[in-house]
């Protein structure tokens, strides 16, 4: 495909669907249709790209598009309902770029696999640290053997305290009922990250965790069961998240999320009515707040990944083992110090002024970057990134499975998916 300026349907036109749609039409890209089904948003939406009304509906089942119309698609819909928009639009054959995860059960995710046309073509799935600059740097050491054989990885996701509360206890995410768990709906990133790595197979996993302070009984004694009307001191309090971010005049995340309005009157009202003003130990929410997992490979390598709400919401923190060096990489940098001379470098990486918090260190724009790419000229790397991604996908269940049962789990035996023959059809 060689048009200049591809153009996309956007599914979904919340916090994700927003992001990526700014970034494409930077890049060049034309927003020619949008399904959402809240009617400010979609409003919203249509004004800011300037979408006819033809091209905009409430529900992605009642936009009519056909592939000489369209030359990609996004999906950012919530985790249960990525799979059925996925199957239908994936016939058009135009590539795809769909919000992680695939699917918010391992069911859901082969669904998905075995309904895709025999000659599908290119899907995206977002996992954008793989997409990072500072990715692109590591790589880069690791192909030039400044590292050696990686045979340790020693992973930490700081969720952040608050951030926690306001996915994971409070928001869309808090329950398994409609998303993933918080291993693959928060870490799969974090998974796919490790594994791209290491290119083994993973061959068992385990994995431990808990919901340990999110709960009903850590609530303090005279709490209220809106922070609206509680006075007593709280590191959660939803006036502090919310309301004081509203008071300095600031609309985007997280307070996009928890209304339209961009009034504080508007904030104030969905902390009075809405699941984001309910005391975080009084919400419905059943996600770890704390897990550990280890990978084991074919070759021997090992993986810890830790994935903890209690922290400051800051940068990935990561120790490789090398054969020939360590490295500590954060998503501003890599230090290493080699076995050699014993001696430590730095190696410095532009974020173009993004930061964890914020386009997740850059990784927003890779992905893009790499869609457009897809669109103007599908690649076989474009279909075999499905491929990993399911891979992935197998692998974060799997640590789930093995949570819930306490027992080590082997990702190939206990979903029934074959390696080979997903990346046999993935490379097609």
């Amino acid at each position: 495909m060689s048009r200049s300026f591809p153009r996309v349907a956007v599914i979904g036109a919340g916090d994700r669907g927003n992001r990526y749609a700014d970034i494409l039409s930077n890049r060049g890209a034309v927003i020619v249709a949008v399904a959402e089904p809240n009617d400010t948003r979609r409003q919203a939406f249509m004004d800011r790209h300037s979408i006819m009304a033809t091209g905009a509906v409430a529900s992605w089942e009642s936009l009519d598009l056909s592939r000489g119309q369209i030359d990609g698609i996004v999906i950012a819909t919530r985790d249960d309902l990525h799979v059925d928009p996925a199957l239908r639009f994936a016939m058009l054959r135009v590539p795809m770029l769909l919000e992680k995860p695939i699917g918010h059960t391992w069911s859901e995710c082969q669904r998905l696999f075995d309904g895709l046309p025999d000659d599908p073509a290119p899907i995206l799935v977002a996992h954008v640290l793989r997409y990072a600059p500072y990715t692109a740097r590591l790589n880069e050491l690791i192909a030039d053997g400044v590292l050696g054989e990686i045979i340790n990885v020693h992973h930490l996701e700081p969720v952040g305290f608050w951030h926690f509360s306001h996915s994971f206890a409070r928001g869309r995410w808090r329950s398994t009922r409609s998303a993933a768990p918080l291993i693959v709906s928060k870490a799969c990133h974090d998974v796919d990250w490790v594994m791209s790595l290491i290119s083994d197979e993973v061959t068992a996993v385990s994995s431990f965790g808990s919901l340990r302070y999110f709960v009903n009984g850590s609530k303090p004694p005279g709490a209220a069961a809106r922070c609206v009307d509680c006075s007593i001191d709280c590191a959660y309090d939803a006036k502090a998240i919310y309301l004081a971010a509203a008071d300095r005049g600031e609309f985007g995340h997280p307070v996009s999320t928890i209304t339209e309005s961009r009034t504080r009157d508007g904030v104030l009202e969905a902390l009075e009515t809405g699941p984001y003003g309910i005391c975080v130990y009084d919400s419905d929410n059943n996600v770890m707040d704390n897990q550990v997992s280890n990978l084991f490979f074919k070759g021997g390598q090992t993986a810890t990944i830790t994935v903890s709400a209690f922290s400051e919401l800051r940068s990935r923190h990561t120790v490789l083992g090398g054969t020939r060096a360590e490295a500590i990489v954060t998503t501003s940098g890599i230090e290493v110090y080699s076995f050699y001379d014993r001696k430590r470098k730095r190696y410095t990486v532009a974020t173009s002024g993004h930061d964890i918090a914020s386009g997740h260190a850059g990784g927003d724009e890779g992905v893009v970057g790499a869609f457009m790419a897809e669109m103007r000229e599908p690649s076989d790397k474009g279909l075999h990134s499905f491929s990993e991604a399911l891979r992935t996908h197998r692998v974060g269940f799997a640590l789930e499975e093995s949570r819930v049962c306490g027992e080590v789990v082997d990702p190939r035996t206990v979903f029934d998916a074959d390696t080979s023959q997903i990346l046999r059809r993935g490379s097609r």
